[in-house]
C-alpha cells in the first residue's frame, strides 16, 4: 500500500484539454491509469521478471497519457515511448511528460521505428479493430518485441456483452449490438463499425478465439489472461516473447541447484 501512495505522489496530474478520455471524474481518470501499472506489474511478477529488467517501454495508442503517466512513475529508469495516430496526443506526452515520440498508422506496417521494446502496453485498440488488424498488430508487437519482453493489450469479452445487453450500447445502434452479441456467441469474436464510421468500432471477443490467434505467433507464451483486469472493464492478457522456446533446456536444474546447492 505504502508502494502505492508513493507512486502516486511521482503522477504529474497535468490533463490536457483535448483529452477525450477525461469525462470530468479526475478519480476514474487516474485510477484508469493506476490499474493498467498493476497489470503490468502483475504480469511481470508472474513471469518471473524484475521490473529493473525493463529498460524500453511503449505505450500504442498512449492518447494523451492517461496511463504513460502512471508508466514513468513505475518505471523512473526506462525509456518510454508514445505512439498515437492523434499527433496532437503524441506531442502533447512528449513535451508534458518528456517521453520519447512515434506517430502511429492504421497500417502497423507502416509505423516508422528502428527501435524495439522491453515492454509495450496497448490499453483499447483491439477493442475497436476488425479481426484482420488483430493480426497485423499482434506480428507488430512480435517484431517491435525483444526477446523475453512482454506485451499486455486489452480486449473486450464477456462483460462488455452483458453491459451492452443492459442497456449500455457504446456507441452503437441496437440491432448492431444485437449482431454483435450474435456473432460473439456463435464464433466467439464480433464487430460492428461505429455509425457513419468505416474500419473502427466495438469488438467483443471470447477468451478462445485470443488464445487461438496467439497460437499462431510462435514466440508468443501466453503469461496470464485478466477478464476484467483492466478498470473492472476490459479483459487483459500478457504474453512473454521467448525465442528459445524450442531449445532443450536444463534451466530448472540450474535454479534447484542454486536454491539447495545440490
Amino acid at each position: 500500500m505504502q508502494q502505492n501512495l508513493k507512486i502516486f505522489d511521482k503522477i504529474d496530474r497535468t490533463i490536457s484539454t483535448n483529452d477525450s478520455m477525461y469525462q470530468g471524474n479526475e478519480d476514474h481518470y487516474f485510477f484508469v491509469g493506476y490499474s493498467a501499472l498493476k497489470c503490468i506489474f502483475f504480469a511481470l511478477e508472474t513471469s518471473g521478471k524484475d521490473p529493473s529488467q525493463i529498460k524500453t517501454i511503449l505505450d500504442l495508442p498512449s492518447g494523451y497519457g492517461r496511463v504513460i503517466r502512471w508508466i514513468q512513475a513505475g518505471f523512473p529508469d526506462a525509456e518510454i515511448t508514445a505512439c498515437d495516430l492523434d499527433t496532437e496526443a503524441v506531442n502533447f506526452c512528449n513535451k508534458q511528460f518528456g517521453v520519447d515520440k512515434i506517430f502511429s498508422h492504421e497500417d502497423p506496417d507502416k509505423i516508422q521505428t528502428a527501435k524495439k521494446f522491453d515492454l509495450i502496453w496497448c490499453g483499447s485498440l483491439f477493442t475497436h479493430l476488425n479481426s484482420e488488424f488483430w493480426e497485423k498488430f499482434l506480428s507488430f508487437f512480435e517484431k517491435f518485441l525483444n526477446p523475453d519482453g512482454i506485451l499486455l493489450f486489452t480486449t473486450h469479452g464477456s462483460y462488455v456483452a452483458f453491459r451492452g445487453q443492459n442497456g449500455f450500447d457504446y456507441g452503437l445502434k441496437p440491432e448492431q449490438f444485437e449482431n454483435l452479441i450474435k456473432n460473439f456467441s456463435s464464433s466467439g469474436f464480433g464487430y460492428e463499425n461505429y455509425p457513419n464510421t468505416s474500419g473502427y468500432g466495438i469488438t467483443l471477443s471470447k477468451p478462445s478465439f485470443v488464445m487461438r490467434l496467439l497460437e499462431s505467433h510462435q514466440d508468443f507464451r501466453i503469461i496470464l489472461y485478466l477478464e476484467k483486469g483492466w478498470d473492472h472493464h476490459q479483459d487483459v492478457v500478457a504474453c512473454f516473447k521467448d525465442t528459445r522456446f524450442k531449445e532443450i533446456s536444463s534451466d530448472y536444474c540450474n535454479e534447484f541447484t542454486q536454491l539447495f546447492g545440490r
